[in-house]
C-alpha cells in the first residue's frame, strides 16, 4: 500500500466526492469551456479526474499524498489556469479560502469552485471576504446533504459551491 493509499484510510479530510456531485457541477458551470484547470486536492481516484478525463479536459491535478510532496499552499497553479476546482480539506477552509482569493487577486488563477460545507458562508473573517469579492461571487446551495463516498452516516453534510467569477453562473445564489 503506497503512502496515498495509507493515508487516504486513516485522514478525516479524505473525503471522497460523490459522481453526481462533480457531474451536476460540470454542467452548470459548463467545465468545457475551461482550457487550463487545476484539480488541487485530487488523486488518480478522484472523480473530479475520472469525469475529466472522460471529457478529456486539459488538467493539473496534485494532492498532499501524490508522493511528489504537493502542498496547496506552496503549489504553483498551472500556467494560464483558468479554472480551480475541487472538494479541499473542510479543517483548513478559512486558510484555503484565503489563499484562493490570493490566487485570484495575483491573477494566477481567474476562476474557482470550492466543494465547501454551508456552515462555511458563516462567520465575519469570511464574510468579510466574501463580500470583497461579491462582484463575481455565486453561492450555489445543495438542496439536500451529501453523503460523501466512504464516510459514515455521521458525514452526511449540508454543502454549497463557494464559485466566483464562472460566466456561466447569473444568479448569486442557486438551490440544487
Amino acid at each position: 500500500m503506497n503512502k496515498y493509499e495509507e493515508e487516504k484510510l486513516k485522514d478525516k479530510n479524505h473525503v471522497a466526492t460523490p459522481r453526481w456531485v462533480v457531474e451536476n457541477i460540470y454542467d452548470l458551470i459548463d467545465i468545457q469551456s475551461f482550457k487550463s484547470i487545476w484539480f488541487p486536492f485530487n488523486h488518480y481516484d478522484s472523480n473530479f479526474k475520472l469525469k475529466a478525463d472522460e471529457l478529456k479536459l486539459q488538467y493539473k491535478a496534485t494532492h498532499i499524498f501524490d508522493d511528489c510532496g504537493n502542498d496547496f499552499f506552496k503549489t504553483e497553479p498551472p500556467k494560464d489556469c483558468d479554472l480551480l476546482i475541487s472538494n479541499p480539506p473542510f479543517d483548513q477552509q478559512n486558510e484555503i479560502i484565503k489563499r484562493t482569493f490570493e490566487l485570484v487577486e495575483t491573477n494566477q488563477i481567474k476562476a474557482f469552485c470550492l466543494l465547501l460545507p454551508l456552515s462555511t458562508l458563516e462567520t465575519e473573517k469570511r464574510a468579510d471576504i466574501y463580500e470583497k469579492h461579491m462582484d463575481k461571487l455565486n453561492i450555489l446551495i445543495f438542496k439536500k446533504r451529501i453523503k460523501f463516498i466512504g464516510k459514515s452516516n455521521s458525514f452526511n453534510t449540508a454543502c454549497c459551491w463557494v464559485c466566483y467569477n464562472i460566466e456561466n453562473l447569473k444568479e448569486k445564489i442557486y438551490w440544487i
